[in-house]
């Protein structure tokens, strides 16, 4: 053989020997199921939840046209689920939920939409997480009509969202890089002691791991002194009192009973728990919402999984143990549900 071909066919050996490895390290690859595994590529084996989820019955797993509703939902991913909404089915109220997406910005003739997508219900819960409620609140303040917008409720679960932790299963579907990818940066994680910012080359720092004081008393992940979180959660503006004084104006203006329903960033229930604190006591004040963020405090060393080791919401048991929290401040604003 000449030894040009030889060269030729060293390279090509060699590159098809590297594709075939990379291959190979994604194929076993626990797939990632968390959506800051999945950004991140950091290992669904290592940071993956393994606790038993409570029963959600598929029977409260119900949505209603707002026409028939009692309650009427605006939330977002926390939401989507049906699963905090659960526990007020189980109690007898009609739900109905759509997405802040769907719905748009909270205008001045709040009411009038409210007739013209013909809700007839008691209440509305206007749930928001944390970092995202600064730009809603905003667009509220200059928004002025959303009468024409038509309500398009989110798509009900077909199966209890209450499920067991992902088993393994090979991984077919990812990029060839996946593999080494997550290796090289859940190694960089574990044998770091302090915080690591994972680069995505699209989206930037959008993740970062950090320690967590007491993390294994509180998360049910392989490796559980540590967790992930979402970049946004530091880098949004922090919620402060005017915020709650224009949530409360706009409740006083809505025609209905209004309820805030916001839920504390995994990072402020984990590492900076005194964010939004003067927001909070506005708020208490005000009597907006339920103080979710007490509520999480509390419960973070209570409830394993009270948010999802490699994600940024709420665990099932998370879900139910606000959601039943919610049937209490229903019930305590005097809203029995209908016969």
């Amino acid at each position: 053989m000449h030894k040009p071909a030889r060269i030729w066919l060293g390279v090509f050996m060699t590159g098809f020997a590297v594709i075939v490895a990379l291959f190979l390290i994604t194929l076993f690859t626990q797939p990632a199921e968390g959506g800051l595994t999945r950004i991140g590529r950091v290992s669904e084996d290592a940071f993956g939840w393994r606790s038993t989820p409570p029963e959600i019955p598929i029977a409260h797993v119900r949505g209603w046209a707002p026409a028939d509703a009692d309650i009427l939902v605006i939330g977002d991913s926390f939401s989507m689920y049906y699963a905090w909404q659960s526990p007020l089915v189980a109690a007898g109220y009609k739900v109905s939920t759509t997405h802040w997406d769907r719905s748009g910005p909270l205008c001045a003739d709040f009411p009038k939409w409210l007739a013209s997508i013909g809700f007839k219900g008691r209440l509305v819960i206007l749930e928001s997480i944390e970092r995202l409620l600064p730009e809603r609140l905003e667009q509220a303040q200059g928004c002025q009509t959303m009468v024409r917008r038509p309500l398009k409720a989110l798509p009900v679960p077909a199966q209890s969202p209450a499920q067991p932790p992902p088993v393994f299963r090979l991984n077919w579907e990812s990029p060839l890089m996946t593999g080494l990818l997550t290796y090289l940066n859940t190694r960089h994680i574990v044998k770091t002691d302090g915080v690591v910012d994972v680069e995505h080359e699209r989206y930037g720092d959008y993740i970062f791991s950090s320690p967590v004081a007491d993390g294994c008393r509180q998360f049910s992940s392989r490796v559980c002194d540590k967790s992930l979180f979402l970049t946004a959660d530091r880098t949004n503006r922090e919620l402060q009192p005017q915020d709650a004084e224009f949530m409360a104006a706009f409740a006083r203006r809505a025609g209905v009973k209004v309820m805030w329903m916001v839920v504390p960033n995994k990072t402020t229930v984990y590492l900076d728990t005194r964010n939004a604190g003067a927001f909070v006591g506005r708020s208490n004040a005000l009597g907006v919402g339920p103080d979710l963020f007490a509520m999480a405090q509390e419960q973070r060393l209570r409830i394993i999984d009270l948010y999802w080791p490699n994600d940024t919401h709420w665990s099932m048991q998370g879900q139910l143990y606000f959601g039943n929290r919610m049937v209490d401040a229903v019930r305590a604003a005097g809203l029995e549900p209908l016969p």
